[in-house]
């Protein structure tokens, strides 16, 4: 049996004495659901988090690249000197996959009601 704390305050006095009393099952039940909720509900929007920021990270990723390989192309003068950018970028892009690939995981866990 839960337990749950309410203050008293039917008169708005914020020292009002708190009283103590047991929740029902059915109330219980509720809170349980509502808690499960609310943690679904985060999860889902961590993961959207992720997605996003694995959305802007590949395009400035790929920016970054196009750029890259743009100066390599149109400056016959000296070596091509992309290749730290093109590393860099590559290396945002796995990073983006491995946050959507979490987000993945914590979707599933949901359906599977693991989480």
């Amino acid at each position: 049996m839960r337990t749950s704390f309410h203050a008293d305050d039917s008169d708005g006095d914020p020292d009002s004495e708190s009283t103590l009393r047991h929740l029902s099952k059915g109330e219980s039940a509720d809170l349980d659901r509502a808690r499960r909720g609310e943690k679904t509900q985060k999860i889902l929007e961590d993961a959207d988090d992720r997605d996003d920021a694995a959305a802007a990270r590949d395009a400035v990723a790929e920016q970054r690249a196009r750029v890259a390989d743009r100066e390599a192309f149109t400056d016959s003068g000296r070596s091509y000197s992309g290749h730290g950018e093109r590393r860099a970028a590559a290396q945002d892009r796995a990073d983006s996959k491995t946050d959507r690939e979490s987000s993945a995981e914590d979707r599933a866990r949901l359906a599977k009601g693991d989480a």
